[in-house]
C-alpha cells in the first residue's frame, strides 16, 4: 500500500470516523481505523459494531492495499498534519509509515483480517428530506432523549414518517417534545427509533444543507450518505411508549406569551435557583404571569405581559425543562396550556401542528 493526499483532507476524513471508534472495549481492532486505497480513492472505516462511519477522499495512488491503524493515536498525528499539501502513507511490513515535508513517522498497524467486515446493501426502505430540515428536527427534540440505561429505548427519537411528513419524537419521563418536517418522498409509511449518538453523528456529517439527505432503512440497521461520508448504525429495536394518549385535548387555562420575554425571565429566575431542580414558579394571573425563584443565595421576581384565557394557576417546574423547550421554538409568540399545578403544561403554536412540547411540574407548595 502507497498512496498520497492531502494533510486537510486526510484530517477532516479521520476526524469524521473516529467518532465510530470503540472506546469501551477489550478488542483492539474495534479501537482501530481502517484505510482502504483503491484506484484513486482512500476510504477510512472505523466501528463499534453499533455504529459505524466511513469517509472516502481522492489520492494519488501507487500500490493498492489496506490496514489498520490505532484511532486514537492516528486522529491525534494526522491532526498535526492537516497543513502539510501532501502526506505519503505507506505500509512496511508491519507499520504504517506516514512522510511529509522532509520528515516521517511510523505507528504499528493491526490485523486487518480481524477488522469487521460491513455491510451497505441496504435498501428496504427510505425517505428523502433536505438536509437543514433533518438537522432542524433532530436539533428540536434531542434534548428530551433519556440518558437511562436501564430505559433504553428512550434514549433515542422516534422517527415516524407518514404521507409527506416526518415526525421525531423524544421523551424521558419529565418531557416530551414532537417536530414535524416535510419531507421530499419516501417508500411508505413507516417508524424507526434511532439512537441519540447516531442522530447526534448524522448532523456532524451534514455539510451541505441545501443539499437532501437520503435515510436508508432494512430491518435494524440505518444508512445515511453524505458527501462521501457513509454512516451505518443499528436501530433501538422494541415498542415505543404510546406517547399520544399523555398529551390531553382539553385544558383549563391558555396563556399566550412572546416567547423571548418568557425565555429571558425563567433564565434570569434560574441564577438564583441553586436547588437540584432549579426550581422557578409561574403565577399566573389575568394579564401578567410572575416568575420567581428563591434559594439561600437569593431570590428574584419578575413579570411578563400575557394574554391569559381561563383560570388563575400557581405551578413550578424545572427551570432547564422549560427553557430547554421554549429556546428551540423560533415563534415570536407561543400558547402555553394547564389544567392544575400537579398536570403537564403543553406548548404548542399558534396555529398549525409543527411541534409540541410537554412539562411536567415539581410538586411543591405554590
Amino acid at each position: 500500500m502507497k498512496v498520497i493526499v492531502n494533510g486537510l483532507d486526510l484530517s477532516d476524513a479521520v476526524l469524521k470516523v473516529v467518532k465510530a471508534i470503540s472506546t469501551k472495549t477489550t478488542n483492539p481492532i474495534l479501537e482501530g481505523i481502517k484505510l482502504s486505497v483503491k484506484g484513486d480513492e482512500l476510504i477510512l472505516t472505523a466501528t463499534d459494531t453499533e455504529i459505524s462511519i466511513e469517509k472516502t477522499i481522492k489520492a494519488t495512488t501507487f500500490i493498492e492495499g489496506e490496514t489498520v491503524v490505532p484511532g486514537k493515536i492516528f486522529a491525534e498525528f494526522i491532526k498535526r498534519l492537516e497543513d502539510e499539501d501532501e502526506i505519503e502513507l505507506s505500509l512496511e511490513e508491519s507499520q504504517l509509515k506516514i512522510s511529509y515535508s522532509s520528515s516521517v513517522g511510523f505507528i504499528q498497524t493491526l490485523n486487518v483480517e480481524e477488522f469487521p467486515i460491513i455491510n451497505k446493501e441496504i435498501r428496504e426502505k427510505s425517505f428523502t428530506i433536505k438536509q437543514k430540515d433533518f438537522k432542524e428536527l433532530i436539533l428540536k427534540t434531542i434534548f428530551a432523549c433519556s440518558q437511562d440505561e436501564a430505559r433504553p429505548l428512550l434514549k433515542g427519537c422516534l422517527l415516524e414518517i407518514e404521507d409527506d411528513k416526518i415526525s421525531s419524537v423524544a421523551l424521558d419521563g419529565f418531557r416530551l417534545a414532537i417536530y414535524k418536517k416535510k419531507i421530499e418522498t419516501s417508500t411508505g409509511d413507516f417508524k424507526i427509533i434511532v439512537s441519540s449518538r447516531t442522530l447526534n453523528e448524522i448532523i456532524r456529517i451534514i455539510e451541505s444543507e441545501n443539499e437532501l439527505l437520503t435515510v436508508i432503512v432494512q430491518k435494524n440497521v440505518l444508512m445515511v450518505e453524505v458527501d462521501g461520508t457513509v454512516l451505518i448504525s443499528r436501530l433501538l429495536e422494541g415498542d415505543y411508549i404510546d406517547y399520544k394518549n399523555i398529551i390531553k385535548d382539553n385544558f383549563v387555562s391558555t396563556v399566550r406569551v412572546n416567547k423571548n420575554q418568557l425565555l429571558l425571565a425563567i433564565d434570569r429566575a434560574s441564577v438564583v435557583a441553586t436547588d437540584v431542580k432549579k426550581i422557578v414558579k409561574l403565577d399566573i394571573k389575568e394579564n401578567y404571569m410572575t416568575i420567581s425563584a428563591s434559594s439561600e443565595v437569593g431570590n428574584m421576581s419578575e413579570n411578563v405581559v400575557i394574554n391569559l384565557e381561563g383560570k388563575d394557576l400557581s405551578i413550578a417546574f424545572n427551570s432547564k425543562f422549560l427553557t430547554d423547550c421554549i429556546k428551540v421554538i423560533e415563534d415570536e409568540f407561543i400558547n402555553l396550556y394547564f389544567n392544575t399545578k400537579i398536570n403537564p403544561c403543553v406548548i404548542k403554536p399558534n396555529y398549525g401542528d409543527d411541534y409540541l412540547y410537554l412539562i411536567l411540574p415539581l410538586r411543591i407548595n405554590v
